[in-house]
């Protein structure tokens, strides 16, 4: 297998082409030492290779290497693919954004000592696949990055599994709807956030950026009719509901916007997603510590 360098990211890492129509990154001891643009690596070096086969991905990829250390990334983008191979999990491609985020989110929080279990609640016997997937993950993550994340986070890294989870649309002809809703919930959520006066800042900036994606994906799975429509649980929504009461009203305010404005309905699943979203947003406490 012929690996023809494209970019070099460090001694270790390297961006190449494979053959005449595939990208991957390949990370080896010293893999990229001394090499330029159009040089050969022997294969036989490589101890990893992410085959970059989407160009929306290649472009999610390239994006998060100007903020992200690239060991965190590959990563999380290889438990992504492996999820979609070895699982068979249909996953949209915004999950490689938003879980690489939340691992280097995760992950600078360990290193200061500020690490704090999520408030996420345990649904693993109704989602073992996905909470399979989340484990295998957590393994890799410690095992590359050298670290020991609390087992709790394998909450947290099942959620981005099950919120993730639906089919890439390219039909054209649905793409003008899709803007439209997409406009018709920023909108909405603008808003509401004005009333409450919340704003997007340097403090919040990560929170608030994973919501907006958490609603542009929304907004396919309600024109698809894909939403999630098995509830994780009544008693898991009544007890965010009584632990963050001011996200609750918040969320319960934007669900019923958009429910009048799109002529939908949205489930008890993606009015729980809006409160965990919305939660980490505005850092509210747990009001029954």
């Amino acid at each position: 297998m012929k690996l023809v360098v494209r970019q070099i990211y460090n001694n270790n890492s390297a961006l190449v082409a494979v053959g005449q129509d595939k990208e991957a990154v390949v990370q080896g001891k010293g893999i990229g030492f001394g090499k330029r643009k159009g040089d050969v690596i022997d294969a036989s070096a490589a101890t990893k290779i992410l085959y970059l086969d989407d160009s929306r991905v290649r472009g999610q990829f390239a994006s998060l290497l100007k903020n992200i250390p690239i060991d965190i990334v590959v990563t999380v983008f290889g438990a992504v693919d492996r999820a979609k191979s070895q699982y068979h999990l249909q996953l949209l491609n915004y999950v490689y954004i938003t879980l690489t985020d939340h691992v280097f989110q995760m992950y600078q929080r360990l290193m200061a000592g500020r690490y704090q279990p999520s408030v996420v609640p345990d649904i693993h016997e109704r989602y073992p696949v996905e909470y399979q997937v989340a484990q295998d993950t957590l393994a890799a993550i410690n095992t590359s990055l050298n670290v020991q994340f609390p087992q709790a986070e394998v909450k947290s890294l099942a959620l981005h599994f099950i919120n993730a989870q639906g089919e890439e649309n390219d039909d054209e002809a649905q793409a003008d709807t899709s803007v439209d809703m997409v406009s018709v919930v920023n909108d909405t959520v603008k808003a509401v956030f004005k009333e409450y006066h919340i704003q997007r800042n340097v403090a919040n900036q990560n929170y608030f950026d994973r919501l907006m994606i958490h609603l542009q994906y929304m907004v396919e799975r309600v024109k698809e009719n894909a939403q999630d429509a098995e509830p994780l649980g009544a008693d898991i929504y009544q007890e965010y509901r009584q632990k963050f009461p001011h996200s609750y009203g918040i969320a319960s305010e934007i669900s019923q916007q958009l429910e009048q404005r799109l002529h939908v309905q949205l489930t008890e699943n993606e009015r729980l997603y809006f409160i965990i979203h919305i939660q980490r947003l505005i850092h509210e406490n747990d009001v029954q510590k």
